[in-house]
């Protein structure tokens, strides 16, 4: 074998043993980078171990066949398991109580009541929380941009889902800050919270409404 052959040989060697201590995928990430199924761990453990939360919410719906910007803001309650509450400045108030979701609205002077199933088909962007401690279970889950690794597209694993896509920004303690819900036809629900506060020890009376004498109930 001549020289040069076997210093090509020698070559090839040498890159082999690199690969082997230093595959691809480990070469290219950046250290402490975070993968998707990292960044969802720390969501689902982090919401497996909360019982309740309360937070202030800003939310800003936006309807596309109508050109329409609606823009709310209101006090969360969540109580695991299946209680939420949205208390509206606006006078609406949104009530689950893990079987029945409950619609008031001042102006209206009506109640409206619904079996309550899923969240995505009660259009509470919010009550996502409640089942935030399973995420894989429901969802196809992409990091779209590994500069905001903490910034998740969640894609339903569910044939005819109402919602098309769900976006969600956590903190590095795996703490949900942002929501986007865009249903199918191309409407969003953008939810931040603020204030947010956990395993404060909410009161399941704080579950209950009483609607004004006067107020119409409809059963749906």
């Amino acid at each position: 074998m001549d020289n040069n052959n076997r210093a090509g040989q020698v070559v090839i060697l040498g890159i082999a043993a690199l690969l082997l201590l230093f595959p691809p995928s480990a070469a290219i990430r950046p250290a402490g980078a975070q993968t998707v199924s990292d960044v969802v761990s720390s969501v689902e453990n982090h919401y497996r171990d909360v019982a309740d939360i309360t937070a202030r919410v800003v939310q800003k719906n936006v309807l596309k066949a109508i050109g329409k910007t609606q823009k709310f803001e209101a006090t969360l309650l969540i109580k695991k398991p299946g209680k939420l509450r949205l208390d509206y400045t606006n006078g609406q108030v949104v009530l689950v109580d893990g079987r029945t979701a409950l619609f008031y609205s001042k102006k209206s002077e009506q109640v409206v009541k619904r079996t309550f199933t899923e969240f995505e088909n009660m259009n509470i962007p919010v009550a996502f929380l409640l089942g935030a401690a399973h995420i894989r279970d429901d969802f196809d889950v992409l990091q779209t941009d590994t500069k905001t690794p903490r910034s998740l597209e969640l894609l339903p694993k569910k044939p005819g889902a109402a919602m098309k896509k769900l976006l969600l920004r956590s903190d590095a303690a795996g703490r949900i800050d942002k929501l986007v819900i865009v249903d199918r036809s191309g409407n969003t629900s953008e939810v931040e919270f603020a204030d947010i506060r956990e395993n404060g020890g909410t009161d399941d009376r704080q579950f209950v409404f009483t609607a004004p004498k006067g107020t119409e109930i409809i059963e749906q």
